[in-house]
């Protein structure tokens, strides 16, 4: 055997010992500002967004357990998010291997604080690595589905302490992820989005109808605990132009106890535009959330707010809420991730 094929051994060996676990995510860390506010500052700053999530019957937030680096603990973490008023954590699971100890110490501080706590999982975190190498591909083991993933989740809930529960499941979908420039898909995979693909039985909704059958498998699951979908706004749109045969607010509320739309408005007024028809057509009766994520820079054009400080959060806060308002079927919001809130108000 001659050493290139000594090499192509040890890759495969290598390969297998990989196992079936998916690969952590790794988020925006939370880091301390170089320059931090003043202690009265600070407290001042707790004390308006404390006054401002308040205004809801939900102000959630969203957290990233591995942002955290194990240099502050669940005690710490907890800490924060009550100083600031949020009532709702939704607690994102980037990897399977995520449901362990730690959580587990989180969900039961939570508990004993009456604090619900939410576990999300995001479609693209969660696929089957297709190999086109017919001869390899059968010894490897494949990352677990989203299927598999919440059925894990609800296993976990179910060796949790007495007293100690997860308060729903939320999947956020994200089938548009799916485009050719995904590292991880294979060319030889039948469909990807692309903007130029909208239309009944094109490939962007070829990947949507698939969505939604697999929520319609995680909704049937035996234990399955209240269930919520996150999805970008814009699917409600091409939904209703016709480009896409599901993807309204409606079609989506009829899969879940519960809805959350993802707003990806850059600036303040994007932020309350983006969601106006999405709002206007949500089922009557019905309690619709708004997802904020926050842009990690402000050179981000797209997918997250922009603030240069955080009386420019607070600013963008204060005027897109006022607009959710208007509309009866707003139910609150979400902001994400705790480290960017958090950097933010310590930020000088």
């Amino acid at each position: 055997m001659n050493c290139r094929s000594y090499i192509s051994v040890a890759a495969l060996f290598a390969l297998l010992l990989c196992g079936c676990s998916t690969p952590e995510r790794k988020p925006f860390p939370l880091v301390d500002p170089p320059r931090a506010a003043e202690s009265e500052t600070l407290k001042a700053r707790t004390a308006r967004f404390r006054k401002f999530a308040g205004e809801f019957e939900t102000c959630g937030i969203g957290i990233y357990p591995s942002a955290f680096e194990y240099r502050y603990t669940n005690s710490e973490v907890l800490e924060r998010i009550k100083a600031l008023g949020f009532n709702r954590v939704y607690c994102y699971i980037t990897s399977e291997t995520e449901l362990d100890e730690h959580l587990t110490e989180f969900l039961t501080l939570a508990s004993k604080s009456a604090l619900p706590v939410e576990i999300v999982v995001m479609q693209k975190d969660y696929y089957r690595k297709y190999r086109t190498n017919q001869l390899i591909r059968p010894l490897i083991k494949q990352y677990p589905t989203l299927l598999q993933t919440v059925q894990k989740i609800i296993e976990f809930q179910s060796e949790l302490p007495e007293n100690v529960k997860i308060s729903g499941i939320t999947v956020a979908v994200e089938p548009h992820q799916f485009n050719t420039s995904h590292t991880e898909r294979s060319t030889g995979l039948l469909f990807s989005w692309k903007e130029n693909a909208y239309g009944i039985g094109r490939d962007n909704d070829m990947l949507m109808r698939d969505t939604f059958e697999q929520l319609k498998k995680i909704r049937a699951l035996p234990g399955m605990p209240h269930f919520t979908v996150a999805f970008p706004d814009f699917y409600h749109e091409k939904a209703a132009e016709k480009l896409l045969s599901a993807g309204t607010v409606s079609d989506f509320q009829q899969l879940a106890d519960k809805v959350i739309l993802v707003n990806s408005g850059n600036l303040p007024s994007q932020l309350a535009t983006g969601v106006e028809n999405e709002l206007k057509a949500a089922a009557p009766g019905s309690k619709v959330l708004i997802s904020i994520p926050l842009a990690h820079h402000v050179s981000e054009n797209s997918g997250g707010l922009r603030r240069r400080d955080w009386n420019d959060f607070m600013h963008a806060l204060n005027y897109s809420a006022d607009k959710f308002k208007k509309h009866r079927s707003f139910g609150g919001i979400i902001i994400s991730p705790l480290a960017l809130v958090e950097f933010l108000r310590q930020e000088r």
